[in-house]
This record gives structure tokens, C-alpha cells and sequence, in this order.
């Protein structure tokens, strides 16, 4: 009997409690500026277009009428599907959301992945490789650029980060951040002028076209050469003496001669060649060619036009057109590994070596200040002005010490230690930028990660 009444009890207790939770909550919604009740004392949404997260506390509720659930978007939105990827062994689990943002990879389209689909587990399955995934599957998730750990070859990273078919934006940036050199190549539409155009540009691509360059880097070697051994005093005035006519047999003319018509060979042929007229005057490489042959026929045409040597020899232009000769030196950067290496660390440590530009400077004007004030009125000093001052701290700071220019007072040898001390700290400051841009560029220009 009594167990009876207890249960009796129990069930008036649960029945009273359900209809005074529901009369608190009908009470709620009426008061709510969210919901209304209907004449017929339905609860009906007052306002379709209102903010509905004010109303999650409110209708959110396991009692909500399944009418109003249906209304509220948080409440109606169905979960995303889940989706089960097996990657050698290790599985990954995504929502199918995140996946359909990237639509364009193998993971976001539905109709590619379905390949790798294995219906007796319900999962995805690729044999690839697990920590590379790892960072593609943090990518799918949170987005951002795509950062390789230092365990990953880059080799192995950069072929898996293709094999998903990531956005060609995503694995462009993450190019250019590791180092790779990207080459848009464009070749003439014409079969013959392609064939000399690769004749001139790419010496892997036949026998001839390595028979070109190996003619240039001869060709330049020796002008170069030439460049500097005519400046010997023995040889100085061989080809041209004063007040007599230019010796055109001279040896000196002869192989300058021989070595600037094979470059003017080699202008003319890949201008012809080129697939654009107007960009090819806007490549390093063109204007360095353009630019080795111009000294030459202005100091020819020069001498021929007054057979004499005197003038090519004391106008101040002419000699500084053929110091321009020199630039011949950077067509060796077209044949060169070591040098494209060299070129491209300084591009890409191009705005630390400014802002090593920028602490140089200040030291240096903060020691020269510095240095001048204190051997100020000393006997026997060096420095007499800030501008003097100027070379002593540079000097001091590359740790070259020519002697020439030296504190001699107590005070300036004690700004002189600080000035060496700070100018071995500051050199130091880009070796290891430029030593890890050195070593990606020479690491994907040898070979192992280079693409085109």
C-alpha cells in the first residue's frame, strides 16, 4: 500500500512539475519580444526577420514545440556530415563544411574523392605520405599559408602538397617561400625561330644550344681577361700611341674585336628570336648584353673619326664607357649556378640587408660624433672633422683597419673598442638570413627541387 501511494505520489509530483516548467516557459515566451501567442493561444514567431541570437537561450530548449524549432536556424540546422579519412593507417576525421570550401582539391570535390572511397569501412583510403597530410589537413581546417616542418623534405611536401591538388595560389606561395625560382617560359610560335631561341636560351636542350654557351663563357672569360691585362703598364701602349694613327693590327684590338662581334651576334640573333620584341628589352640579361658591346663602337667610332688615340685616351666618358666592358662579367650569371645563387639570395635578403644598411649607418654617425668630440683638442689627432671621422668608423666597424686614421686620446681608444665591438655584432646580423637563402636556392638550382 504504501509503495502504491508512493508511486502515486511520484506521478502527481512528476505531472504537477511539467505543467508548472510549462507555464514558466509560456510565460517566458510571451513576455519575449521574440514570440507572440494567436488567438487560439498558439506561440507563433512575432518577428521573421529578427536577430535570432538573442533567442537561443529562450527557444533552445528540449520543451521547445518542434513549429518554433523549425523556425530558429540554430535550432533547424542539421549537423554536417562527418567524413572518415584513412591516410596509411592513420585516420583523420573531417566535417564535410570545411571540405566544401576548397571545392577546386581532391579532398573538396565529392566526385574525386569518391575514387578513394572503400565502402566495406565507410572511409576514404590514401596511401600517402602521414606527416605531409597532417599539415593539408590543418590547412582544410583553418586555412592560412602552408608551412612545411623541417622533418618534411621539400621535395617529398611539395609533391604531395600537388598530388591534393591544393590551390595553385596556395602552393605558389609556398614556392616563393621556400626558394623556388618560377619561370614563366614562352617560346615563338614559329618552328624555326623556337629552335634558335632555344638554341640561345637553354643549353640542355640540344648539342648546339651547349655549344653556344660554351662559346659565350669562352668569349667572355677572355674579354674579361683582356679587360684586365691591357691596363699593364708593358702593354699600355701597344695599340695606341699618342699623336699616331691606331695600330688595327694590335692583338688587343683584335680578340676585343672578335669578342664583341660574336656578342653583337648573339644580340642580334636572340632579339630576332625572341617571342616578345618589348620584354626582351626589359630582361636583366638583354640589357646586359646590349650594354657589353656599346663601349666598344663608341670608342671605335670615336678614333676612326679622328685617327688619333689621344682623345679616346683623355675624355673622361669614353674611359668610363669602357669600364662599363666589365658588366660582361654578369653574362656569366646565364651559364653560372653559383652565380643565379648568388643573385637570388640577394634579392630575396633584399630588405634585411636594408635594414643592415640602416644600423651601419646610425653606428657609424653615433661613432663618428662620438670619436671627433673626443679627440677634440688632443695633440696629435687624426680625426679633425665628423666627415673625417666617417671613414675611420667604417674602417673600424668591417674590422679592416687600415691605419691611416686612429684615436690617440685615452677616451677615443675606448669609443674606438665599442665602435669594433658593435661593428662585429652588426655584420653579423645577415649571415644567417643570407645562409638560409643560400642554401634553399643552391638546394632546388642543383637539381633536387627544381622546376620549371
Amino acid at each position: 500500500m504504501a509503495a502504491s501511494t508512493y508511486g502515486s505520489s511520484m506521478r502527481v509530483r512528476t505531472k504537477t512539475s511539467r505543467a508548472d516548467n510549462w507555464s514558466k516557459w509560456m510565460k517566458t515566451m510571451r513576455e519575449s519580444r521574440y514570440f507572440s501567442v494567436s488567438s487560439r493561444g498558439d506561440l507563433e514567431v512575432s518577428e521573421r526577420n529578427s536577430d535570432w541570437r538573442g533567442c537561443l537561450k529562450e527557444c533552445c530548449l528540449p520543451s521547445i514545440p518542434p513549429s518554433i524549432k523549425n523556425e530558429c536556424p540554430s535550432c533547424s540546422r542539421k549537423s554536417a556530415e562527418r567524413i572518415l579519412i584513412n591516410v596509411s593507417g592513420q585516420q583523420f576525421e573531417i566535417s564535410s563544411e570545411l571540405l566544401d570550401r576548397h571545392p577546386s582539391t581532391l579532398l573538396g570535390n565529392q566526385a574525386s574523392r569518391s575514387k578513394f572511397y572503400d565502402k566495406r569501412k565507410k572511409e576514404y583510403f590514401f596511401d600517402r605520405h602521414r606527416p605531409t597530410f597532417e599539415i593539408v589537413f590543418a590547412y582544410f581546417q583553418y586555412g592560412g599559408k602552408l608551412r612545411r616542418p623541417d622533418y618534411i623534405p621539400d621535395d617529398v611536401f611539395l609533391n604531395e602538397i600537388e598530388y591534393y591538388q591544393l590551390e595553385p595560389e596556395v602552393i605558389e606561395d609556398y614556392k616563393i617561400s621556400e626558394g623556388y625560382t618560377v619561370e614563366n617560359v614562352t617560346f615563338p610560335k614559329n618552328k624555326t625561330l623556337k629552335k634558335i631561341w632555344l638554341a640561345m636560351e637553354y643549353p640542355e636542350t640540344s648539342a648546339t644550344a651547349y655549344a653556344v654557351a660554351f662559346i659565350s663563357v669562352i668569349m667572355t672569360t677572355i674579354s674579361i681577361i683582356l679587360f684586365c691585362v691591357e691596363t699593364l703598364e708593358r702593354f699600355a701602349k701597344s695599340h695606341c700611341v699618342a699623336d699616331e694613327a691606331p695600330n688595327f693590327l694590335d692583338p688587343f684590338f683584335i680578340i676585343e674585336t672578335i669578342c664583341t662581334a660574336w656578342f653583337t651576334f648573339e644580340a642580334i640573333v636572340r632579339f630576332i628570336s625572341c617571342p616578345n620584341k618589348i620584354m626582351f628589352w626589359f630582361g636583366f640579361q638583354n640589357l646586359i648584353d646590349v650594354t657589353a658591346v656599346v663601349p666598344y663602337y663608341v670608342t671605335l667610332f670615336n678614333v676612326v673619326s679622328t685617327m688619333s688615340c689621344s682623345t679616346a685616351k683623355s675624355s673622361a666618358s669614353l674611359a668610363f664607357l669602357r669600364v662599363i666592358r666589365l658588366v660582361r662579367v654578369f653574362k656569366l650569371t646565364k651559364h653560372s649556378t653559383g652565380l643565379q645563387v648568388l643573385i637570388l639570395t640577394i634579392k630575396a635578403s633584399s630588405e634585411e640587408l636594408g635594414l643592415f644598411l640602416v644600423v651601419l649607418l646610425v653606428c657609424m654617425l653615433v661613432y663618428s660624433s662620438a670619436i671627433y668630440y673626443a679627440e677634440l683638442g688632443v695633440p696629435k689627432s687624426n680625426i679633425h672633422s665628423i666627415p673625417d671621422a666617417f671613414w675611420w668608423a667604417i674602417i673600424t666597424m668591417t674590422t679592416v683597419g687600415y691605419g691611416d686614421t686612429f684615436p690617440v686620446g685615452p677616451f677615443g681608444k675606448v669609443i674606438g673598442a665599442a665602435c669594433a665591438i658593435s661593428g662585429v655584432l652588426t655584420l653579423a646580423m645577415p649571415v644567417p638570413i643570407l645562409t638560409g637563402h643560400f642554401n634553399k636556392f643552391y638546394a632546388h638550382k642543383t637539381g633536387r627541387c627544381k622546376y620549371i
